[in-house]
């Protein structure tokens, strides 16, 4: 049973908030938590104590502390929301589902309950849950761009691509600056097929005010729609416009443009690479790296087609899943929400 955190402590624990998520003064934060009286009476001192072992690479006890969290506050969705996502980290899917199945339980109303459980769902590939509290939160915040973002993220994985073009565009009504929302709004443009409407959407994105870890997802989804219409050029002129990227997608463009250049032995490096870093699951594999210049021109083509062939799927798979985790709102580093009120 958790005790009642007492007025004069709140402050306290803001504090150490700020020291943990904006500033990243661990040892601080520690300092005052350990002045805090009978601090491990509260769940907010046990969610900075793990937060601070994150940050020092000690997982065993940042769980323990985020358990001993738990069984103070059991009903407390964002907890369970986040102790399952690092269960689901350890590759534990069963049990970070049983997380799943105990906070859909409490059935989220508030806005930081919904978005956190919404993200784990996410990733959990669990769209359909997702959606359902999702739509139920929209309906009662029906001008809330983020929640209109997280369910056409749900929407996407789902397949619901007409929904989710309706809820993308009402988010740019309310917001039409929000460049997460044009460009997502434009992937979905082009994965219906009306890439020239896509690409002008993304462009749209393209200005000085756009973070820079965006307009990397920009260059490289005009890239593959570049391809796709067989503007190699183009295309080319998008990857090189991304400073430095080592991401599956980009070197799998890459390796497609060098493929139509005939520079085969080039282009099966970057397709080699890009299937390194892809897995079944879209995870790091320890496939052996094959040096393509021992390879004969016709062994390098036939290599370079199977790859593209392969890779295909296994990318637009990993672009679908990958939305939830874009917008998890989680710092891992921290295990501290964004809009983590209670401490």
């Amino acid at each position: 049973m958790a005790v009642v955190l007492p007025g004069h402590l709140k402050s306290t624990f803001k504090q150490v908030r700020s020291l943990i998520v904006k500033e990243k003064n661990f040892p601080e934060a520690r300092r005052i938590l350990a002045g805090v009286p009978d601090g491990e009476l509260y769940a907010p001192y046990h969610v900075a104590m793990a937060a601070i072992a994150r940050s020092e690479s000690d997982a065993a006890v940042a769980m323990a502390h985020l358990e001993k969290a738990l069984s103070l506050t059991p009903e407390d969705i964002r907890l369970l929301s986040r102790i399952g996502k690092l269960r689901l980290q350890e590759g534990n899917k069963v049990l970070a589902q049983e997380y799943a199945s105990r906070a859909l339980l409490q059935k989220p109303t508030k806005k930081s309950d919904v978005t956190a459980l919404a993200s784990f769902l996410q990733q959990l590939g669990d769209a359909d849950n997702a959606a359902k509290i999702l739509r139920e939160a929209v309906l009662q915040n029906p001008n809330d761009t983020k929640l209109r973002r997280m369910l056409a993220i749900a929407q996407l994985q789902l397949g619901q691509l007409d929904e989710c073009e309706r809820n993308l565009n009402n988010c740019l009504r309310l917001d039409p600056k929000n460049h997460y929302s044009q460009i997502l709004l434009g992937e979905i443009l082009i994965a219906q097929g009306n890439k020239v409407r896509g690409l002008a959407v993304l462009r749209s994105a393209d200005n000085d005010e756009c973070p820079s870890k965006l307009k990397e997802r920009l260059s490289i989804d005009a890239a593959e729609c570049y391809i796709d219409l067989g503007e190699y050029s183009a295309a080319k002129d998008e990857l090189t416009r991304v400073q430095s990227s080592n991401s599956p997608r980009f070197n799998y463009c890459w390796g497609k443009i060098q493929y139509q250049d005939k520079d085969y032995e080039f282009a099966l490096s970057s397709l080699m690479s890009a299937s390194k870093s892809t897995g079944p699951d879209g995870d790091s594999t320890d496939a052996p790296i094959v040096d393509p210049s021992s390879l004969t021109k016709e062994d390098q083509q036939s290599r370079c087609e199977q790859l593209i062939h392969d890779l295909a799927g296994k990318l637009e798979k990993l672009k679908t899943t990958g939305y939830g985790s874009s917008q998890s709102g989680v710092n891992q580093s921290t295990i501290f929400y964004d809009n983590d009120d209670e401490i």
